[in-house]
């Protein structure tokens, strides 16, 4: 009896010791299966990060754009599906189960997004940063990617798609098809002009001045690239930029008197005579910028800091260390060190936009201008790009850096105020000093 009772004991052992080892087979098997392949033939096609007055939706606000394609034969309800800025956070807006919103069999699709689902289904809950980030289409299963694509800095009203839709290769359009095919479209790109400069920082009386600025001509067939410059109302001195390698672009002008304000553009031309203009900037001999300093920022705001709307958005501090009140209207500020006049804070609100002396202010970078003079028109990326605050001549860059990835409610910020150590707040301090 003893014996058959053993026997029983061992057999049941032997048992869960084999149902034990298919679990572990089965789990094991599990995690080493690739990510499973959506079934939906849906592509991301074109998509548009800076939107100044290329295109407007049913409001008349030019926000971000994001345009699906249906390359299938069957049509697709895209109500459930999920879209986001972040391929860590493939579920960060999903549009709503009910929506009837639907792509036909090679059909297309236009989705804003603006930050504003209260307009609408085809209106998402998050905006795009033109300093480059990800897109992210999502299944209703929440896990399974449908399709993705991470781009980098992006230009004004010029966007960016498949060729042919659907397709691998992606290009530059001037001439953006929002809600149509790419097929077709000419990429021809007239040459494009950044990251313009003048030197020396300061400019005394007497001293010659350089300007620089990169020109790109993606046809490869730039003829000429020019600076006029001149006193107001008599910019009309032309010079020839000389090449400094294959894309900056150098002259030298002056001297000029003390107190003196040049105004300049640069004109790129290629062969085929498309042309580019810049803006028209400036500088003034003897300008002394006033001492401000980008203090705090937070490039991922959940729950921390409402704005006066109750929304939570990036924001940045500016911190004035002079000893005396300044006005940053007119001022720009932008989040890409190659185009530092993307923002020009208005002047009609001197109230709102002068800083006391050892004071503090916030400015909401939401891409909601309509809000206020307040709420600039970038939005800072999660995963790190530029913040730039340059004078009213769109030249002198009065404080400027360059940040990595960002936790969300977290700040970054100078301490103490305006000096040159950065350190992470999980309290952080808009408006008021880093002190804590």
């Amino acid at each position: 009896m003893k014996a058959q009772t053993w026997a029983l004991i061992g057999l049941f052992a032997l048992v869960l010791w084999l149902a034990g080892c298919k679990l572990d087979d089965s789990v094991s098997s599990q995690q080493n299966n690739p990510p499973q392949q959506s079934k939906y033939q849906l592509f991301i096609n074109e998509f548009m990060a800076s939107n100044d007055a290329c295109c407007a939706d049913e409001y008349g606000e030019f926000d971000d754009w994001i345009e699906l394609y249906n390359a299938g034969d069957d049509t697709v309800s895209l109500a459930g599906f999920y879209l986001s800025d972040d391929k860590a956070t493939p579920k960060k807006f999903q549009i709503p189960t009910s929506a009837n919103l639907k792509i036909l069999p090679k059909g297309f699709i236009v989705l804003w997004a603006d930050g504003q689902p209260d307009q609408g289904v085809t209106h998402l809950g998050f905006k795009l940063s033109s300093g480059g980030e990800d897109i992210v289409l999502t299944e209703p299963d929440g896990f399974t990617t449908v399709d993705a694509y991470t781009y980098g800095p992006q230009e004004t009203d010029v966007s960016m798609g498949r060729v042919p839709d659907g397709g691998p290769n992606w290009k530059k359009f001037t001439t953006p098809t929002p809600g149509s095919s790419n097929s077709g479209v000419q990429p021809a790109v007239p040459p494009q002009i950044s990251a313009v400069s003048v030197s020396p920082d300061t400019i005394q009386a007497g001293d010659m001045v350089t300007v620089r600025a990169k020109v790109v001509d993606e046809d490869g067939d730039l003829a000429r690239v020019t600076l006029t410059y001149g006193v107001k109302d008599s910019i009309n001195t032309t010079v020839t930029m000389s090449a400094l390698n294959d894309s900056m672009f150098s002259a030298q002008i002056g001297p000029f008197n003390d107190g003196t304000r040049i105004y300049f553009y640069i004109l790129a031309k290629d062969k085929k005579d498309h042309s580019t203009q810049s803006d028209t900037l400036s500088f003034e001999v003897g300008y002394i910028p006033p001492v401000l300093f980008i203090n705090e920022f937070m490039a991922s705001n959940d729950s921390c800091c409402a704005d006066a709307y109750g929304e939570y958005d990036d924001w940045i501090e500016i911190y004035n260390a002079d000893s005396k009140p300044v006005n940053i209207a007119g001022m720009y500020i932008s989040d890409d060190k190659s185009d530092i006049t993307h923002w020009q804070i208005p002047a009609t609100d001197p109230d709102s936009t002068t800083i006391p002396a050892g004071g503090f202010l916030v400015l909401w970078a939401d891409k909601q201008p309509e809000q206020g003079v307040l709420h600039v028109n970038i939005k800072l990326s999660s995963k790190g790009e530029d913040i730039v605050l340059t004078a009213p001549n769109g030249t002198t860059i009065i404080d400027s850096l360059t940040f990595g990835p960002q936790t969300t409610d977290v700040s970054m910020g100078r301490l103490p105020d305006g000096s040159d150590h950065w350190e992470f707040f999980t309290k952080p301090t808009p408006g008021a000093s880093n002190h804590q």
